[in-house]
């Protein structure tokens, strides 16, 4: 017998407010503007579908910025406690800090890893950026066309982040395949087995910094969450498990997206070679106008909240694909504005979560850019190509065909 979706809306939910479509997977319309064409503009709307491929349950859409600052900034009435799924789909209860984490815990977990990202830090591995971005242009620089996310995309972030982890380079492609699997773009039914997967190969390298300190974030972890941790084994995997997760995808799905714009639009592609001086802002004003990543919390009281019922237990999404194209915030939102100045986006999320790799993300996007646009030609996608792309918690290109 099929179950239909919508009969698992909850009773206080006002059908008008219900979302028929599934607004994370919109086929041939790009995940951003198929999620604004289903839930609207403003207030809050419900899907029977969940971002997460895991979460068979329905969710609130928070839809504009207004209403997803203010679920992110109330920690009192929503907490991020299995945020992922991640925990219930392998059976712990295993927290993902600082993600997941709620006070009293959050600061003093998220204070263990924010050291390693901060803008002095972050600086310090700036000519390696620029060095390996230069190595990989020197490699795509001898043919007229590239599979850019393959080629430069992938391997530009994470390799950073594999350094900085003190993970092996080598394992990058059994890394990238569990990615793939634990973010729901291929083989859902693999996901717990690679989650668990995941999870041996982190607590192996926890237990080898034990062991054997070396001088990367993983042994640093591992010492601070013996000395301030409360259950330092359970805490160092969490916060292995989240960095691994947002290592291997953020920075490569942001960088898809910039190029993606510029190979369409050769008019702002030449104005950056033209002045590089506006590059950050550049890459900047792509963060909002492709912001990806959608963020959750859970209810943990009955609340009312611009005019509807939320209740305990409820789950609330919020989608920065949607803060960042706020009508309200932004002039013509939903264009690539290079001169529009200070920006208070939600490609990072916002309140005491904010994305704690966002100068690293940023440093990454600048000089990747800067590089480029140094040192090719102008590009542009094949005639009548279509990039393919996915929706989910994340949204993002698969592969970005270019040529010069």
């Amino acid at each position: 017998m099929t179950v239909n979706i919508l009969d698992r809306i909850p009773a206080h939910v006002p059908p008008s407010l219900v979302v028929k479509e599934n607004p994370w997977h919109g086929g041939a319309v790009q995940p951003h503007d198929w999620l604004r064409q289903v839930v609207g503009d403003s207030g809050f709307r419900y899907s029977p579908y969940s971002p997460l491929p895991q979460d068979h349950d329905g969710c609130w859409i928070a839809v504009g910025a207004r209403e997803i600052r203010a679920i992110l900034i109330d920690n009192r009435n929503f907490i991020s406690k299995d945020s992922t799924g991640v925990g219930k789909l392998i059976g712990e209860d295993l927290v993902l800090a600082p993600l997941e984490s709620d006070a009293p815990d959050h600061q003093r977990l998220r204070s263990i890893v924010q050291p390693f990202f901060q803008p002095k830090a972050v600086k310090s591995r700036q000519d390696r950026i620029r060095a390996l971005s230069m190595e990989l242009i020197d490699e795509i620089a001898r043919n007229d066309r590239c599979e850019f996310i393959q080629d430069f995309a992938i391997r530009l972030p994470t390799q950073i982040f594999l350094e900085m982890m003190g993970l092996p380079v080598t394992d990058l492609p059994q890394f990238l395949e569990w990615e793939d699997i634990a973010m729901g773009r291929s083989g859902p039914e693999q996901m717990p087995q690679t989650w668990m997967k995941i999870r041996a190969y982190l607590s192996a390298a926890i237990e080898e910094r034990r062991q054997a300190p070396k001088d990367d974030i993983l042994s640093q972890i591992v010492r601070a969450t013996q000395t301030v941790g409360q259950a330092p084994e359970a805490e160092a995997l969490g916060m292995a498990m989240i960095l691994f997760v947002a290592g291997l995808d953020t920075v490569v799905t942001a960088l898809g997206w910039h190029f993606k714009y510029l190979a369409e639009h050769p008019e702002d592609q030449e104005r950056l070679r033209r002045d590089p001086t506006l590059i950050p802002a550049a890459a900047d004003e792509m963060l909002r106008a492709f912001s990806f990543t959608t963020l959750t919390r859970t209810a943990i009281r009955d609340i009312d909240v611009a005019g509807v019922t939320i209740k305990a237990g409820d789950r609330v999404v919020c989608p920065g694909a949607l803060g960042s194209r706020d009508r309200h915030d932004y002039v013509d939102a939903d264009q690539v504005d290079f001169d529009r100045g200070s920006l208070r986006h939600l490609a990072f999320g916002f309140g005491q979560h904010i994305c704690v790799g966002m100068h690293l993300a940023r440093l990454e996007l600048v000089t990747a850019l800067e590089c480029w646009l140094a040192n090719m030609p102008p590009f542009r996608m094949p005639e009548g190509y279509q990039p393919p792309w996915h929706g989910g918690i994340s949204f993002g290109l698969d592969a970005l065909e270019l040529e010069w």
